[in-house]
């Protein structure tokens, strides 16, 4: 083994120090590999604050000190960053390398001693008493694949007031990279009653790349205020997808919005669903938001993109985006816009599928709402009469309001705004022809206005939402309806659909169901979420509420939420070893899934011939690997696995595997 590393650490000395450069920090690894993730990415409830740099899918790779300093802390846990530590440098900053199989020697020591002082495996973080100094390039540990995630190493780098600062800011330049950003569409959602192509509601353009450039096959008809969100990823020197470095936008030549991704600190994670759109964004693809909010201080130029289209005079404009990365490969879209006045015919047709559900003529009609913000549009699709035979009352607690119509390409429209925060809401239609009533609908709604410094508690059958006073910044408006959908799990509660569901909270919002009487096995019961994307269910932790007989969870966005039970044991599979001899056995491999809460690693228990031996559940690979073979014999062996879900379901498969 000492060969390797000794070439390994002649090679980082052939790599990296000597190097012209203008960053003030070395490349961490004694190998390229290239990067697989990049800062400020999105995760599902945080931002990715480091960089992830790949290693050939192998562990065991010579890390090295950035810049000269002192370790002072290692960590070593069963999740998370793994195996890591800190090291601090004289400029006041500390880089932490993360998901490190193993510590220099000295290091390892000290770890051995830890696990038999404390008697545990995984003890956490552990400050050094006396930090361990280090020059630049030295070896500090080894990569590995401890913690969450597969075989990597994460880089952070933070300064002195323990803000995460962007690494490729500071690293000296990785492998070249002539990857540009790819711009794959636009998503518009109007705002009040503006149209969008004679249309309201929520729309996805695609972008054609023509000539160096970006662009829509048609200019963008609208009428007032929309939200703009763009379609865009980056790829990193061996183009995997990553996030890009900077997005600037400028309406006719004036600047609308700026962001780079150069620094956080930990309360900007509450800003994560101001940037990034929480319904379709995913750790690989990324849909950004072009617009300032309240709050959102990531953004440079504090201009309200919706606001500026609402004051733009009739006639063509253009939309300028430029998105480039970190060695300044730069796309750039050119998006034509046509502001058209309201009430405008040249509108093409649209519209999505309506919701029959009305009776009589009005009901040859098909009724659909779509939210944004604090407005509430109600589309009558299909309609045939004139817009002046219908009217539509609102009617929210002691609170009346007459809405009127307007005519859109499919039909007519109604925009309104909540008359006050009391949540059920009536909705009655009258259609009259030559002056006559001739018939009347109503439609009930449950709406939530939620505003700043205004905490509340609104009950939706057997479902309750307690929104606390910072939950947002600006005015907003969810809908509560029951979901017409059938999990594949037995359903206690629900489904409870809150839209829009790309709407990101701010702070401490919770769900609950009320858990129907007689329900035995309370540990089998959890509030999952619908994820429309993968048409699953996913378990989101769940734990039971102050108020007796309930169960509640917190939750960062709107979406689909339903009382469930998991009913289902996990799975147990071995993989069978691809040589039954003994002596060419590396591992053994044994697969685990669990379909709803999840494995519960604590009652995983492996016994060889009789007699348990220590094995670890991974849960990224979802596999145990038994790589300790002196208890494996040749002849038969007998192995037993047992192990359990969160809900309490047990499985247990016994293997006979005869080796040579």
């Amino acid at each position: 083994m000492k060969p390797r590393f000794a070439l390994c650490l002649l090679a980082a000395a052939i790599l990296l120090p000597g190097q012209a450069t203008d960053k003030k920090y070395g490349w961490p690894l004694a190998i390229r590999d290239g990067i697989s993730s990049t800062f400020q990415e999105f995760r599902s409830n945080h931002f990715h604050a480091g960089v992830d740099l790949r290693t050939y899918q192998r562990t065991g790779f010579p890390v090295l000190a950035v810049a000269d300093g002192a370790i002072e802390q290692l960590s070593v846990s069963n999740r998370g960053f793994g195996r890591s530590l800190k090291l601090r440098h004289p400029d006041g900053n500390c880089s932490i390398y993360g998901h490190l199989e193993r510590f220099r020697p000295e290091l390892e020591a000290i770890v051995a001693q830890l696990r038999a002082a404390r008697g545990e495996k995984y003890f956490g973080a552990y400050l050094l008493p006396v930090p361990l100094p280090v020059r630049r390039g030295e070896l500090i540990a080894f990569s590995g694949e401890s913690g969450a995630g597969f075989a990597h190493l994460h880089l952070e780098v933070r300064d002195k007031s323990e803000r995460a600062l962007n690494p490729l800011t500071l690293l000296e330049a990785p492998q070249p990279d002539g990857n540009e950003p790819d711009l794959r569409g636009i998503l518009l959602r109007s705002r009040g009653g503006s149209l969008v192509n004679g249309d309201c509601g929520e729309f996805y353009f695609k972008l054609r790349k023509s000539g160096g450039t970006y662009t829509l096959s048609e200019p963008l008809m609208v009428t007032g205020p929309c939200d703009i969100v763009l379609d865009a990823i980056d790829f990193s020197d061996v183009r995997h997808v990553v996030a890009p470095f900077r997005l600037e936008a400028s309406l006719d030549g004036s600047p609308v919005f700026l962001t780079a991704f150069d620094r956080l600190i930990r309360d900007d994670n509450n800003q994560l669903g101001m940037l990034y759109d929480m319904s379709y964004s995913s750790p690989k693809g990324y849909f950004f938001k072009l617009s300032f909010q309240s709050g959102f201080t990531l953004e440079k130029t504090g201009v309200r993109l919706a606001d500026e289209l609402q004051r733009l005079p009739p006639g063509p404009h253009e939309l300028r985006i430029a998105v480039s990365d970190q060695q300044q490969n730069q796309a750039l879209a050119l998006v034509p816009i046509l502001k058209v006045p309201a009430g405008d015919e040249r509108f093409p047709g649209g519209g999505r599928a309506p919701d029959r559900g009305w009776n009589g003529r009005m009901l040859g009609a098909g009724f659909s709402t779509f939210v944004n913000h604090d407005d509430i549009v109600v589309k009558i699709h299909g309609f045939p009469s004139p817009a002046a035979g219908l009217k539509m009352k609102v009617i929210q607690g002691d609170r009346e309001l007459d809405v009127p119509s307007r005519r859109y390409a499919d039909g007519l429209l109604f925009c309104f705004q909540p008359l006050s925060h009391e949540s059920r809401m009536l909705l009655r239609f009258e259609l009259s022809e030559n002056g006559k009533l001739v018939e009347v609908s109503q439609k009930a709604l449950q709406a939530v206005l939620l505003r700043n410094q205004y905490p509340q508690v609104v009950r939706f059958r057997d479902f309750t939402a307690e929104f606390g006073p910072t939950s947002v910044l600006e005015p907003t408006v969810l809908l509560l309806d029951q979901a017409a959908l059938e999990p594949d799990y037995p359903l206690l509660a629900g489904p409870v659909m809150a839209a829009p569901d790309h709407f990101a909270f701010l702070d401490a919002v919770f769900f609950k169901f009320r858990v129907p009487p007689g329900e035995g096995r309370s540990e089998q019961l959890g509030i999952f979420k619908y994820r429309p994307g993968t048409r699953k269910w996913d378990y989101i932790p769940t734990w039971p509420d102050r108020e007796a007989g309930h169960l509640g969870c917190r939750v960062l966005n709107a979406g689909t939420y339903a009382l469930l039970r998991d009913i289902y044991p996990p799975a147990i599979r071995l993989r069978r070893p691809r040589s039954r001899h003994l002596d060419k056995l590396k591992s053994v491999v044994i697969r685990m899934g669990d379909k709803g809460k999840g494995i519960d690693e604590k009652t995983l228990a492996v016994f060889l011939n009789g007699r348990r031996i220590e094995a670890e559940y991974d849960p990224d690979w979802s596999h145990v690997r038994l790589e300790d073979l002196s208890l494996f014999r040749k002849g038969r062996n007998d192995l037993l696995v047992r192990v359990a879900d969160l809900a309490g379901n047990t499985s247990e498969k016994r293997y006979n595997l005869s080796l040579k």
